[in-house]
């Protein structure tokens, strides 16, 4: 049996084409599974870092100038505002377009505003640490009004800092990373996997 040419370039175009496909990295096709989670699931909410933080000179994380004016808070590095501009443009390329809450503190807002242009910002869900219980408290109560409130068809993506990420889901994403997560009618949040952004 013959195969006339252009079928036979056909076939061999498609055989090379599963060939690379396969030949993706591990975590290149496990990137591609989640994004594709992301675009065609309900209720996902993805957990994103802020960006790198500038050398500090003294300041406490935990330190939050309510009046917006970022008055001895850490702050964002310049490789921070570009990183948090790839973010952006990552997205963008992706087709994803979600619903942002970020912590009002100033790295988080910087890198959701940088990233998406505009996001709601919420005090409550500012750095806090598990010695203050009151704080912890209320940094859970307000993640989980927020995910209850965005359960749907659009995506929702919280900026957030490391303690609270590792209090909420158990993980310590590194910058670049950003988690995948499924939101139960409860609010809690089952972690799907992780998504490589960028590498530091």
């Amino acid at each position: 049996m013959y195969i006339r040419f252009p079928a036979l370039v056909a076939v061999r175009l498609a055989m090379m084409a599963m060939a690379w496909g396969a030949s993706l990295p591990v975590q290149a096709q496990a990137d591609e599974a989640l994004w594709t989670t992301v675009r065609s699931e309900p209720n996902i909410v993805l957990v994103l870092r802020h960006g790198e933080i500038a050398p500090q000179r003294g300041q406490s994380g935990t330190t939050y100038d309510a009046s917006g004016q970022c008055r001895d808070e850490v702050m964002l590095s310049a490789k921070g505002r570009q990183t948090s501009e790839r973010v952006g443009q990552i997205f963008r390329e992706r087709g994803v377009r979600p619903h942002v809450v970020s912590s009002a503190m100033c790295r988080t807002r910087d890198t959701a505003m940088l990233a998406f242009g505009a996001a709601e910002l919420d005090a409550a869900l500012r750095e806090s640490f598990s010695g203050d219980q009151q704080r912890f408290r209320e940094f859970l109560d307000a993640s989980t009004r927020w995910i209850l409130r965005y359960r749907g068809t659009t995506p929702l993506v919280l900026v957030m800092h490391l303690p609270n990420i590792d209090s909420l889901t158990g993980e310590q994403p590194e910058h670049g990373e950003m988690l995948v997560a499924r939101s139960t009618p409860k609010g809690e949040l089952d972690v799907l996997g992780r998504i490589v952004l960028y590498r530091p």
